[in-house]
């Protein structure tokens, strides 16, 4: 374990304040140590491993503390491991931040998806076998997208209170529900697409490809869903198989650092008194009666509104005197600070 993470660590090419080690764990009894395809974008490189076990994590920690300046770590329970409150006992100098790996899964699956239909995705029918926390988020995401979604499980009864719940969830003029599937259907749906996030190994067979259309797309979202005899008869009906790469949402993992979002609670969410007493708000900050909204604390460049002291705008009809007299007292001081 020692000399694979050592191994890791001297793969870094990035500057030193870029170096990310993201630690996560896992629901599979299978694993108790891996490391995970590094990642790299808008600068930043990641170094990855998944661990099962406290003493595992303790020794990860110690021996990347040193050579990273962000420590990203799981807080998502999937073993009865508290990763985020080893990392605070263990880690001395990187900075530890929390994050959501699965949601990180969930946006490089629907990126796949959208690339692969070519950001067509109103009514493709699909299949998304598995009912929990990926795969409940992705039925979801793709219904309101205007996708035909199947949602199965090894758990009907599961699975059919989900459906229940999702479709309640969904917008009201929604073109498409979500359809409960039960458990062993083989029935010829001519799916487009079949999705699985399940964290168990081969538990994708053969038949399923029967439900699917010729030159189809099948995606697996976890581990080794797939069995060999599912993708042999997926190759015999051109139905291509892949399995999901989650690096293409590594952006989405990376928009805590990113200086656009640093700045943005900085220079453009915030209240400020301009001349004469005005107060101004922007991003956000639900103003006062009378305040003036604009688009960005820091040199505002447009006027949203005037606040009407419970979360909305006044409309213009509505400006008092004083509303007038400060809008117009605002926009010359505006206009002086141009110059």
């Amino acid at each position: 374990m020692e000399n694979r993470i050592v191994s890791e660590i001297n793969s870094f090419t990035c500057p030193f304040e870029q170096r990310i080690a993201t630690v996560g764990t896992t629901a599979r009894d299978s694993l108790s140590f891996a490391v995970l395809p590094r990642r790299t974008a808008l600068g930043y490189e990641a170094i990855n491993f998944l661990v099962v076990s406290p003493d595992a994590a303790r020794e990860l920690f110690s021996l990347v503390d040193p050579h990273v300046a962000y420590l990203f770590i799981d807080i998502e329970s999937k073993k009865e491991i508290d990763l985020l409150q080893i990392a605070r006992t263990v880690v001395k100098k990187a900075r530890i931040i929390a994050y959501k790996p699965n949601d990180t899964t969930l946006e490089a699956a629907d990126l796949f998806l959208r690339h692969s239909f070519k950001d067509e995705l109103e009514n493709k029918k699909m299949l998304i076998y598995g009912a929990g926390n990926l795969g409940s988020k992705l039925a979801l995401r793709l219904a309101e997208r205007g996708c035909s979604i199947y949602l199965s499980s090894r758990n009907d009864e599961k699975t059919k209170e989900i459906v229940k719940v999702l479709n309640y969830l969904l917008p009201k003029f929604s073109k498409n529900t979500i359809h409960h599937l039960k458990t062993g259907t083989m029935d010829p749906l001519e799916l487009d697409c079949l999705i699985s996030f399940t964290s168990s190994s081969h538990v994708i067979p053969s038949e399923m490809s029967a439900m699917m259309k010729r030159k189809s797309l099948a995606l697996d979202g976890g581990i080794n869903n797939f069995t060999p005899q599912f993708i042999v008869e997926a190759s015999r009906k051109e139905i291509t198989c892949y399995r999901l790469d989650v690096r293409a949402a590594f952006p989405h993992t990376l928009l805590y650092l990113i200086q656009y979002i640093r700045d943005f609670y900085t220079n453009i969410q915030g209240e400020e008194k301009w001349e004469n007493g005005i107060r101004v708000v922007a991003g956000g900050i639900i103003g006062n009666d009378g305040d003036i909204v604009v688009d960005r604390i820091q040199q505002p460049t447009q006027i949203v509104g005037i606040a009407n002291g419970v979360g909305g705008l006044k409309d213009e009809q509505d400006y008092t005197a004083k509303d007038q007299a400060q809008l117009t007292a605002f926009l010359k001081s505006l206009h002086q600070k141009k110059r």
